[in-house]
């Protein structure tokens, strides 16, 4: 509506102009009035414009950086710098502790790890032998464990064979124990910069077992 009335405005002044007098000044003015009143009316064809220049901007821009890239790429001493830059960073990832990312992320996969078995650690339901045989009474108990209220879980699950929707075997809780005990020893040890290959973690861990082996499978008779 503003829009219209200014048109309305600017064009009545350029009529009035022209009366006063045909030429000169005021014949001048009145068309650069009257442009200026048209320019306003058409602000669709303005915004063209103004997107082409601003695409233009980018282009040069655009040429400009890759000529100086391409003036960088023949400087000798430039390819150097960029080398040695690039050679910095790969060993501040796996020599550096404080500001690798790489470290970081890996220190948190492990913290992760082990936090998410303090939590579920105490509702997993194990027993059975190896090679998904049940068991009878066998009982083994892992120490140093997240347990329910205890620092040990007791696998005494007997009379179903482990597995898939089963109770986890004791075989396959003891690897798993051996790898928790492996990681929150290194994390209270401290992890070392992950360029540092050649140390070594001891672990010491118990567990106790007692009761019967496995239930012998007994053929079922010829009709």
């Amino acid at each position: 509506m503003k829009k219209h009335i200014l048109s309305l405005t600017l064009g009545s002044l350029l009529v009035s102009t022209l009366s006063a007098e045909d030429d000169g000044f005021y014949t001048s003015v009145g068309y650069q009035i009257g442009e200026a009143a048209q320019m306003v009316t058409n602000t669709k064809g303005i915004q063209q414009l103004s997107d082409n220049y601003e695409k233009l901007n980018n282009l040069l821009t655009r040429y400009s950086t890759l000529n100086t890239l391409i003036k960088l790429s023949a400087d000798p001493s430039a390819v150097n710098a960029a080398r040695e830059n690039l050679g910095a960073s790969a060993k501040n990832l796996i020599g550096d502790k404080a500001n690798s990312p790489t470290y970081q992320a890996v220190l948190l996969a492990i913290n992760a790890a082990v936090g998410f078995w303090n939590v579920l650690g105490y509702a997993t339901q194990c027993g059975g032998n190896a090679d998904g045989q049940e068991s009878t009474s066998s009982t083994t108990i892992f120490n140093n464990e997240p347990g329910y209220r205890s620092t040990s879980i007791t696998c005494s699950l007997n009379g179903y064979k482990p597995g898939y929707y089963a109770p986890m075997s004791i075989e396959n809780f003891k690897k798993l124990n051996e790898a928790y005990q492996i990681l929150q020893t290194a994390l209270k040890n401290g992890l070392p910069a992950l360029k540092e290959n050649n140390g070594t973690v001891n672990v010491t861990y118990t567990y106790t077992c007692s009761g019967k082996g496995i239930i012998t499978a007994r053929a079922k008779p010829q009709v």
